[in-house]
């Protein structure tokens, strides 16, 4: 009767101890990647690109046309992964680009958004 005692206790206290222990480990993954506050993303994103998934994955044609563009303009960009399915967050600051170019940019990147599934554009 004191061996199941004792082996109930160890079972509980290593549960708990192992519960603890996940918890901790998901709420340090989920700083690591870059979340930041409302208002530092605001402050450095010019504008936004979201790919979103409706349960079969992101329009990756469209994702590569969008990069094309970016590339080709040599605009910096950051990358936010959002989900499982690849849903996608591109945060652009636009500082290589003057304010005329910037919109121009913007409205270009808005018609080839338009033209994917779940794709969109905005402006901060």
């Amino acid at each position: 009767m004191k061996n199941t005692n004792i082996l109930k206790s160890a079972f509980i206290l290593i549960s708990t101890f192992l519960l603890i222990n996940s918890a901790a480990c998901q709420t340090k993954s989920k700083t690591q990647k870059g979340t930041k506050n409302k208002a530092e993303t605001t402050a450095t994103c010019a504008a936004k690109i979201d790919f979103a998934s409706a349960g079969s994955g992101i329009d990756h044609k469209t994702m590569e046309e969008l990069k094309k563009m970016i590339e080709a303009k040599k605009v910096k960009y950051t990358e936010t992964r959002k989900g499982k399915e690849g849903e996608t967050q591109w945060c652009l600051a636009l500082t290589e680009l003057k304010d005329a170019d910037k919109t121009a940019f913007i409205e270009q990147l808005k018609k080839t958004a338009q033209t994917g599934q779940l794709v969109s554009v905005s402006v901060n």
